[in-house]
């Protein structure tokens, strides 16, 4: 399924990092605006299809308690105190991940493979393509996110705070004109 328009936050897509596994994995966390209502129940009719795939298949015709739902609220996780920072505030959440051997395809808004692994951060405005499975491992049931492929839509607000070099260095650079006619 294509995700709603949603921020990125801790991209790993073009190297995958290790998690708390201790696993190698390709990664990413996508904010979606509780506004999205829309974007939202198609989350949540995806993830009824994999509990439903989960019952048959993996848990024996019973839908688990999961220690982690697979659409998370932001604002109840920072009331809890498992996240922290503001961009979680009004949304709903996704983890999703792919393995060492399987990494997502990265492109810009026109489809065309994105080259600039700079290009991708926390805080600009992507589409996934994610497949929801259900899961039983190590005594943990759940539902997870597989990422298939991102889309690279916009820009948006760093959340770390970073600048590009352009602007952090913009009243320090020199004209091009300024020097061809020293020249």
């Amino acid at each position: 399924m294509i995700t709603p328009e949603a921020t990125i936050t801790y991209p790993a897509l073009f190297e995958p990092k290790e998690n708390l596994s201790g696993h190698l994995k390709y990664s990413c966390s996508l904010l979606i605006p509780k506004s999205d209502k829309k974007g939202i129940a198609k989350l949540e009719a995806a993830i009824e299809k994999a509990k439903q795939k989960g019952k048959t298949a993996k848990w024996n015709n019973k839908i688990p308690h999961f220690n982690y739902e697979p659409l998370r609220d932001g604002d109840k996780e920072l009331e809890n105190g498992q996240k922290e920072g503001n961009e979680y505030k009004g949304m709903m959440f996704i983890n999703c991940s792919a393995n060492e051997d399987s990494p997502p395809g990265v492109v810009d808004c026109y489809g065309e493979k994105l080259l600039d692994k700079q290009a991708i951060y926390s805080g600009c405005v992507v589409r996934a393509d994610v497949r929801p499975y259900p899961y039983k491992s190590g005594g943990n049931c759940g539902i997870a996110w597989w990422l298939n492929n991102i889309m690279l839509v916009d820009d948006g607000p760093r959340l770390d705070g970073k600048q590009n070099a352009v602007d952090a260095f913009a009243d320090f650079t020199k004209n091009v004109e300024d020097e061809d006619s020293l020249a």
